[in-house]
C-alpha cells in the first residue's frame, strides 16, 4: 500500500508518500508562482497528476476543512483542495480525509498536540533524521500516517 499525504495550499502545498512499513517514498512542496489564480491552481494540479504517474498511490488522503476566520484565504484554500481532489479523482485514487484533532491524536496521542509535537513524532515514528521539514511536508506525511495507521490497525 502507498499513501500520498497532501496538505493543499495556494503558494504551496506539502506532500508526503509513505507505503505501510512506514518507509518514506518521496516527500517535498509544489510551489506555485505569484500571478493569475487559474495559472496557479493549474500549477498544482499539474504537480498532482505528475505525482499521481510516477508514484500509483493506492490511497491519497487530507485533512478535513477546518474553519478559517479569513473569507479569503477558505476561498482560495477551497479552490487548491478542489484541483487536488479533481485530480485524484481523475487517476481513480482512494481519497480519505481526517480531521485535525484526529491526525494529531494518531500521530501523538494527544488530539491538541502542538505544530512542534506533531512534527517530531512524525520524524521519529518514519525515522527521518532530517530536523527543519517544512510545515507543509510535516503536515502532509502526518496525514498519509494517519491512515497507514489506521489501516494496520496501530490506533487505539
Amino acid at each position: 500500500m502507498k499513501v500520498l499525504g497532501i496538505d493543499p495550499g495556494l503558494s504551496a502545498t506539502g506532500f508526503g508518500l509513505i507505503d505501510g512499513d512506514l518507509k518514506v517514498l518521496d516527500y517535498g512542496v509544489v510551489k506555485t508562482r505569484r500571478g493569475e489564480l487559474s495559472e496557479r491552481l493549474s500549477e498544482i494540479y499539474d504537480a498532482i497528476d505528475r505525482l499521481l504517474e510516477t508514484h500509483h498511490p493506492s490511497w491519497a488522503v487530507l485533512e478535513s476543512v477546518i474553519y478559517h476566520k479569513n473569507v479569503n484565504s477558505a476561498l482560495l484554500l477551497g479552490a487548491a483542495r478542489g484541483v487536488t481532489l479533481l485530480a485524484l479523482h481523475r487517476k481513480k485514487v482512494r481519497i480519505a480525509e481526517f480531521s485535525p484533532t484526529a491526525v494529531k491524536l494518531a500521530v501523538t496521542g494527544n488530539g491538541r498536540a502542538s505544530k512542534g509535537q506533531v512534527a517530531y513524532m512524525v520524524r521519529k515514528i518514519l525515522g527521518i533524521e532530517e530536523s527543519n521539514l517544512q510545515d507543509h511536508i510535516t503536515d502532509a506525511l502526518a496525514v498519509a500516517l494517519t491512515l497507514v495507521l489506521k489501516e494496520n490497525d496501530l490506533l487505539a
